[in-house]
């Protein structure tokens, strides 16, 4: 009986008292390079146990001394950024004994970004190019363009100014650890250039023809063509899309235009553009190959639907006027039948 209770007592004191293994953990506040690491034992230890020996490695080299033997708090200024590998060892009067490394970072910022100079009305891409530690995903980065639009995150915005001028881009770079740092750049916008695109002839024509595409001398610092050319001028005397791009400084423009080659001369070739100024070229409006599809029937309408000509055997004499005064610069639309009686539309611009 005497031993059957005591087995019962001891069974009782055993389940009061758990055994808790040591768990070594420290925690480290991320800072900025130049500012005081805070490092603080945050381990659990046994049940009415204590430290004995508490030891920190803090510069990695596998050495448990640097700071000893007690402290639970430890104060460190790192003397160069990026990632820092400590440890913290403890060692109790109950005879556990742990070590634990881990990742401290201090926080560097270099902030540095690029953009090529613009102009009004064109997208801009700002690229980051800052030097950071760590993750830059972490990181916030902060655009602010100059020019009073909303300040913008990321880190490859794209951005378009309005008006031209100078305007100081500044970037901003937070760190996880309140690291903060500026730049600011200078950019240069540039007019919006206009593509004042002009034609020697109309854009569609019989086969052996040539229409000159021009652009005004004098206004562009450089001109490009889709064919290479870097005239002001070119004679285009084949089919297809061609483009010019013009160059003011900086900034630059495109504009294409499309030609059109009637082979056969069997349909009419109807111009499509007019420049009746009086210098001989190109003042009549032009059915091409009129010899050949005609007699045409002719009808013109302004853009509010007025008939502005209207003639049963077009002679190709039509210089623009409408009961004698001058039309506007304007697109027009035309109705046109010939010898086959097939209803031909579209538009005609003119240009003085």
């Amino acid at each position: 009986m005497k031993s059957l209770i005591s087995f019962v007592v001891i069974c009782i004191l055993t389940a009061s008292s758990p055994v808790v293994a040591l768990i070594i953990d420290f925690s480290a506040t991320r800072v900025c390079y130049g500012n005081i690491t805070t490092l603080i034992d945050r381990s659990v230890l046994s049940t009415g146990d204590s430290v004995q020996f508490r030891t920190w490695d803090l510069n990695g080299d596998g050495y448990f001394g640097d700071e000893g033997f007690t402290n639970d708090t430890v104060f460190k200024e790192f003397l160069s950024p990026g990632l820092h590998q400590v440890g913290l060892r403890i060692i109790t009067y109950n005879g556990e004994a742990k070590a634990i490394y881990k990742t401290v970072y201090v926080d560097y910022i270099n902030v540095a970004f690029s953009f090529l100079n613009g102009c009004v009305n064109k997208p801009i891409q700002f690229t980051d190019q800052s030097t950071i530690v760590g993750d830059e995903t972490e990181y916030s980065y902060l655009w602010d363009f100059g020019d009073g639009s909303q300040l913008v995150s990321g880190r490859k915005p794209i951005h378009t100014y309005t008006i031209s001028g100078s305007y100081s881009v500044i970037l901003q770079v937070i760190s996880p650890g309140q690291c903060i740092s500026s730049l600011p750049k200078t950019i240069n916008i540039g007019d919006e250039v206009t593509v004042d695109l002009r034609f020697n002839g109309d854009t569609i024509f019989v086969q052996g023809g040539s229409v000159t595409a021009y652009v005004p001398p004098g206004i562009y610092d450089r001109v490009l063509w889709s064919t290479g050319e870097t005239t002001e001028s070119i004679i285009v005397s084949k089919a297809g899309t061609y483009w010019v791009r013009v160059f003011v400084g900086d900034c630059f423009s495109d504009k294409s235009f499309h030609i059109q080659v009637d082979k056969y001369g069997s349909t009419p070739v109807i111009m499509t553009l007019f420049t009746p100024n009086g210098d001989g070229m190109n003042d009549k409006w032009e059915i091409l190959n009129l010899a050949k599809v005609g007699p045409c029937d002719v009808n013109v309408y302004s853009r509010g639907g007025e008939l502005v000509l209207s003639n049963p055997v077009y002679d190709n004499g039509w210089d623009g006027t409408y009961k004698g005064k001058e039309l506007a610069n304007d697109t027009y639309y035309y109705f046109v039948r010939c010898f086959d009686n097939i209803l031909l539309q579209g538009t005609v611009n003119i240009l003085k």
